[in-house]
């Protein structure tokens, strides 16, 4: 079996994750002249063909409209000067370079003919011999589009700098670059059909290599959700990116999900039936755990379990590893045993896990601050670890694989698009700053006042 990843993210942007690339946002800008609103897709397809067809160039617009070309860069001459070296000259040494007639080394003078973002163009003319050139320190691309104009606009957006600040910063530092709308129109019509068509490549060349493979995947699904507290978005999103790999006839054999009850009661309902196993996460049951651990611990005679909370930690972890076959009958006998373990009891008389797996402990190992049978300590932990759900979704971990590597691919999307970093402060019509009351978990029941930001425009 092959292990496929799959992410799914709030309202329309699910469709995003399973069809096309998330759109990076356009860079907030001081003026309004130089922002750009970016509506969300939602259900009807985006061709990247009508998008370039629909919007005019930058640079001298033209009546026809723009026709897409497929060439290979490789035995072009642009794709020497895109992989050159660039270095940034003063307006004054570059002037004297054009002091002197090439012809009749007589004196000259250069003037600067054109000046457009990055791009200058210098006419030199000799007024003893009349010689006259011009120099452009950059090819033009089609539509006479400066070369190092649109490769600006691609560095800035495939790092994901924000636009205003990299060219705020650029023009303190007194270099000619490209202004905020030049850089939105390159955008929308060059490196955001650039990143869809790379995605779709690279996405169809996946699905082609996975059908031929054979054999069921393997996903791990999580949420990044820019709607707080909503439940519906998650499910959704599931619902959707499934969809999408039914639509390419590729059968899915196990999802691993965290434990967000609506996802497991559908894909018991859904998926189940067809043959795909699900398994839970084991991050966040021991997030889950901790956090009980630690709530017991400040109890009054359990101040002993604190001491133990890594161990018992590492044992969920160690229950779904040291069980590859996934049983769970054998993963909640090693779980329940964990609580024998700590009062120093290493025989559980169960046939799934008779006994300790570990070897005869000896000094060190054994000289360990052992709960006591029968105290508070060792009652209160029983309770929390025997708790019917977790024993439920203990028997439902994941032994082979999880979605860390998914959130970290949610991380790097947050790089490119976060959620709430340069947006504006809402305000009404009479120019008062927004405010809601926000309930936020650390608040233990408890509200705050937050003002309300600006919708993102991604």
């Amino acid at each position: 079996m092959m292990e496929f990843r799959m992410g799914y993210r709030s309202q329309d942007r699910v469709r995003l994750i399973a069809k096309s690339p998330l759109p990076s946002p356009p860079a907030h800008s001081d003026d309004e002249s130089s922002s750009v609103s970016m509506d969300h897709p939602g259900d009807m397809p985006w061709s990247p063909e009508e998008e370039m067809m629909s919007e005019s160039s930058d640079e001298e617009p033209s009546k026809e409209p723009l026709q897409q070309t497929n060439f290979d860069l490789k035995n072009n001459k642009c794709f020497f000067f895109f992989a050159a070296d660039k270095f940034i000259v003063c307006q004054s040494q570059l002037m004297s370079l054009f002091t002197i007639c090439p012809a009749c080394c007589g004196e000259t003078q250069g003037y600067v003919e054109q000046q457009e973002g990055t791009y200058i163009k210098i006419k030199q003319v000799c007024a003893t011999c009349g010689y006259e050139r011009f120099w452009q320190n950059q090819p033009m691309l089609h539509r006479n589009m400066p070369a190092c104009n649109l490769l600006l606009s691609g560095a800035i957006h495939f790092s994901g700098c924000m636009a205003t600040q990299t060219i705020r910063m650029l023009k303190l530092f007194g270099l000619q670059c490209i202004s905020a709308s030049t850089f939105f129109r390159h955008q929308r019509l060059y490196t955001i059909p650039t990143i869809v068509q790379a995605w779709q490549n690279e996405q169809a060349g996946i699905i082609r290599e996975l059908k031929e493979m054979g054999g069921g995947l393997i996903l791990s699904g999580d949420c990044s959700s820019e709607v707080p507290s909503s439940t519906w978005c998650e499910l959704e999103g599931l619902k959707r990116s499934i969809d999408f790999l039914k639509e390419q006839h590729m059968q899915v054999s196990a999802l691993i999900t965290d434990r967000n009850r609506q996802v497991a009661k559908w894909v018991r309902e859904e998926l189940c039936p067809g043959g795909t196993s699900h398994f839970f996460d084991i991050w966040h049951i021991g997030k889950s755990l901790g956090k009980a651990l630690d709530a017991a611990a400040k109890e009054r005679e359990c101040e002993d379990l604190k001491l133990w909370r890594p161990a018992i930690i590492n044992h969920l972890y160690w229950t779904a590893a040291s069980t590859p076959d996934g049983d769970p009958d054998v993963m909640e006998a090693k779980w329940q045993s964990m609580v024998n373990h700590v009062q120093d009891i290493h025989e559980h008389g169960t046939p799934a896990f008779p006994c300790c797996a570990h070897p005869p402990l000896e000094g060190q190992a054994r000289d360990k601050e052992w709960l006591e049978p029968g105290t508070t300590a060792a009652i209160k932990l029983e309770r929390v670890t025997s708790r019917t759900a977790l024993v439920k979704d203990v028997r439902k971990l994941s032994p082979q694989h999880q979605t860390y590597s998914l959130e970290a691919f949610h991380s790097l999307i947050l790089h490119f698009a976060p959620k709430h970093t340069g947006r504006e402060v809402a305000r009404t019509s009479d120019g008062e700053v927004r405010y809601a009351v926000r309930y936020p978990r650390f608040c233990k029941g408890g509200w705050v006042v937050r003002p309300i930001k600006e919708k993102p425009s991604y």
